[in-house]
């Protein structure tokens, strides 16, 4: 390896894969040892995603050991087999992980009907990834490409049945011993599929940005109408009292206050559901941006510039590093430890060291069962005296990233309560 890009590309591959290995490992520990995220749809999408990525970048740091001269045409065939499975696999998972977030964002879909869809939106993935994965294999497609074994053509230059039967050559007969039209697979099996998913990723953040600049207009409108004296009439302003006041219920200005801070609470966690749903889209465009790149390079005739390839290799690799950091995300900025390397450790202990911690320190930072469910009681009592009707919204946004200890937060942080059994009813 005496290029120097090759050098760094392997360099830096292996970091990323490293790196996203754990990251993964790490949203996997987080979903399958809480079961308040096992039974969230959102959660197990993850838990597939974080699956694929792990299998990838596994094969990718031993990469060297697949391709020949070390390996043979068996391993190759085999990460081959792998990084088409995975890659495909997780590109479909991310639509179906920004179906769910559109439809619960926009249109609100409780968590019972978003059930519905998932044998689509977690098995169709992995059939897909499954059958390409399997066709590419039958048509001998995998080869060594670059710096790992994928669709490719061998020798590197041979000349495809499907340039000779349009004249492109002299040829009678492909010369490729393997991976005959491998270009056209590559197409048909991964760069088409992957330039569909970026374009619906943006459609999906337009709709939800607009959804979300939406709800924040009614509820800056509702703010203003809230703050503006109620002037009902005697008759009504009688047996509105009477009907609160019978049981020691709330009183008129006890309902506006509930209603604004419902408001409030509703429109802070969309934004939050709305930011998670984006960085994850961004996270898949920084991934797969330089390959794409490269491509549309190649597309149009031009010549790759040798630092694409190393560029390339790092990032294509740190999908799982990604998803780490913006599913951790909400959980880090709660952390009480001073450094941002502590709040890391600490991470790192309660979703791979765990075994090592003692419980109830455990449940008391990690945010337990025990306390979500306490958390969720809270928030759901202050919600149903507020009237909200949808409370599987914010079951549904808990993200398993200790929403509802934000949510609780939000609750009972910065604002004076006006009535005594409300502020009586958050404390419980």
């Amino acid at each position: 390896m005496s290029n120097p890009y090759d050098l760094a590309r392997s360099i830096l591959q292996k970091i990323s894969c490293t790196l996203s290995a754990t990251g993964s490992l790490m949203i996997t520990s987080q979903v399958l040892r809480k079961k308040a995220n096992r039974v969230k749809l959102q959660q197990r999408i993850l838990l597939a995603i974080s699956f694929c990525d792990f299998c990838t970048s596994t094969v990718w740091v031993f990469t060297d050991l697949f391709m020949p001269p070390r390996g043979n045409q068996r391993t190759c065939d085999a990460q081959g087999f792998i990084i088409q499975f995975g890659n495909t696999s997780n590109m479909m998972l991310m639509v179906a992980l920004q179906v769910q977030y559109l439809l619960i964002i926009k249109y609100g879909w409780s968590e019972t009907k978003m059930k519905k869809l998932e044998p689509f939106l977690l098995i169709l993935p992995f059939c897909f990834g499954t059958s390409t994965a399997t066709a590419a294999l039958s048509l001998k497609l995998f080869n060594p490409a670059n710096w790992d074994c994928w669709i490719a053509p061998y020798p590197d230059e041979c000349t495809s049945s499907y340039e000779i039967s349009h004249g492109n050559s002299d040829l009678e007969v492909t010369d490729c011993v393997r991976g005959d039209n491998a270009r056209i697979f590559q197409w048909a099996f991964f760069f088409a599929l992957l330039w569909a998913v970026a374009v619906f990723c943006i459609f999906v953040m337009i709709m939800i940005t607009k959804s979300v600049e939406k709800a924040e207009r009614k509820s800056a409108s509702f703010s203003v109408n809230a703050n503006r004296p109620n002037r009902p009439t005697q008759t009504t302003r009688r047996h509105s009292i009477q009907a609160l006041n019978a049981d020691g219920r709330l009183t008129l200005t006890d309902v506006n206050v509930i209603q604004r801070r419902t408001g409030r609470i509703e429109l802070v966690l969309t934004t939050r559901v709305k930011m998670q749903c984006i960085l994850y889209a961004l996270g898949f465009f920084v991934v797969w941006g330089f390959p794409t790149i490269a491509r549309m390079i190649q597309l149009f005739g031009g010549t790759i510039h040798p630092i694409l390839l190393p560029l390339s290799g790092f990032f294509v690799g740190s999908q799982g590093l990604w998803n780490a950091m913006i599913y951790f995300r909400p959980k880090y900025s709660t952390l009480l430890e001073d450094h941002w390397w502590q709040k890391l450790w600490r991470l790192i202990k309660l979703n791979l060291l765990f075994c090592f911690e003692y419980d109830g320190e455990e449940r008391n930072d990690d945010g337990g069962e025990e306390n979500d469910h306490v958390s969720s009681s809270i928030a759901r009592s202050f919600l149903t005296r507020a009237g909200a009707s949808k409370w599987s919204f914010f079951q549904l946004i808990g993200h398993g990233e200790n929403s509802d200890d934000t949510l609780r937060s939000d609750v009972q942080a910065g604002e004076s309560c006006r009535s005594d059994n409300i502020c009586h009813d958050v404390e419980q």
